[in-house]
């Protein structure tokens, strides 16, 4: 049996309503907002536990901690949301795949679902009981919530895993050529790869940090020796996880499969280049320097990151001849339309006027009165939504009177 049939075969026999290299690039643009989420959860959970029990040498890790606990409890929730999409974009291109690695490890793609409750429980449970004068056997909950975060982080590792190794796929289904349905074990896990990957919320809390100084350095219950206690602390799990990090990455490169090529690759090498660089600016940043510039360079390294992990899947689907471009196209322009218009509508100035929302009243202490700016984009937020309602209920009844009616 030639797997690279199968894996043809399994594909959407209605195939996709446009060229299917747009769906890899809004795959790989989603996936760099969900992982975001996913580093900033990590780091602030780890350093909310490490405040927690340092908090007797200092009010400020007292602070800290508890600002930190609610950053991961809140980040919890955005990388829930923001990792649909780049989900759903696997499933259009990456079908087989996906299918495949998640039937082969059934139980725990099921047992993920269940353990990020159990987390997400047992760290709200830590937030609510993190006040100050807790008592530190509250932070067994964070404990638990950060080890099952690390269990959930290393499923996904493996389902994404399995799924660039179809030559291994009837061995794992079938050892020894019994069938074995149970779904019960989790067959390949590249370690290089998921340290390195985990290894990145180090540096993710770090920027949030420095990024946390200059956003509340606008108000007054924010002390200036706080926030320089938290920017100083940000700069140095900064500049000390990129350096990590990039060690991490040189590792994984160097144990990539020699034909594939992927250990010479450029795209690898300035991803370690960029690790370099963002740990070296990191350690010289000024204490002047906005705090949101490396936020943006660690995105940037995110999006490097993102574009790697394509290449490498590329590379291993490659010798199957499993190719996303000769996917069958049926062109829909209005299915197309109605996306992208409730993507960049719905997405961009609904989404918008929140975020600027929860930017300007998280500045100001006390009462927040909308500026003008910010009183319009919720007026057009609310226009645009009613828009988009009616377009998708009267595009909808349209279609249903046409295909029962004429």
């Amino acid at each position: 049996m030639d797997i690279g049939t199968v894996m043809n075969t399994m594909r959407d026999p209605a195939g996709v309503p446009a060229h299917p290299v747009l769906f890899q690039g809004l795959m790989i643009i989603t996936w760099v907002l969900h992982i975001a989420f996913v580093h900033l959860t990590l780091g602030a959970a780890g350093m909310a536990i490490y405040a927690f029990y340092r908090r007797d040498s200092s009010p400020y890790w007292e602070r800290l901690s508890m600002a930190l606990t609610k950053v991961a409890k809140v980040g919890v929730s955005l990388l829930i949301v923001l990792g649909v999409a780049p989900l759903l974009f696997t499933q259009v291109i990456y079908d087989p795949q996906w299918y495949v690695s998640n039937v082969l490890s059934g139980r725990w793609a099921i047992a993920f679902i269940f353990t990020l409750i159990v987390a997400y429980c047992c760290w709200f449970a830590f937030y609510y009981a993190n006040h100050e004068g807790a008592k530190k056997r509250v932070g067994f909950y964070a404990w638990i919530a950060l080890a099952l975060f690390c269990l959930d982080g290393l499923i996904m590792h493996a389902l994404s895993y399995q799924a660039l190794l179809p030559g291994q796929w009837m061995n794992w289904y079938a050892p020894g050529g019994v069938v074995d349905s149970s779904g019960s074990a989790l067959h390949a896990i590249q370690w290089p790869r998921y340290v390195f990957i985990m290894s990145l919320s180090v540096p993710a809390v770090g920027v949030f940090l420095i990024a946390y100084d200059h956003y509340f350095a606008a108000r007054a219950d924010r002390e200036s020796e706080y926030r320089a206690f938290a920017r100083g602390l940000g700069q140095r799990l900064a500049a000390g996880g990129y350096a990590l990090a990039a060690l991490l990455m040189v590792v994984w490169q160097l144990t990539q499969p020699g034909k594939s090529g992927l250990m010479v690759h450029p795209l690898g090498w300035v991803l370690v280049l960029g690790l370099a660089i963002m740990a070296v600016w990191m350690k010289r940043l000024k204490t002047t320097a906005h705090g949101y510039w490396p936020v943006l360079g660690g995105l940037g390294v995110l999006a490097l990151l993102a574009l790697w992990r394509e290449i490498v899947r590329i590379a291993h689907l490659k010798p199957f001849g499993y190719d996303i471009t000769t996917y069958t196209v049926h062109v829909d322009w209005p299915s197309t339309l109605l996306f992208f218009s409730t993507f960049i509508g719905v997405g961009g100035l609904v989404g918008g006027f929140y975020l600027t929302l929860l930017y300007r009243s998280g500045r100001v202490q006390g009462l927040y009165t909308a500026e003008r700016t910010v009183a319009r984009l919720g007026s057009g937020a609310v226009f645009i939504l009613g828009l988009w309602i009616a377009v998708f209920f009267t595009y909808g009844i349209v279609i249903w009177v046409r295909n029962s009616f004429v």
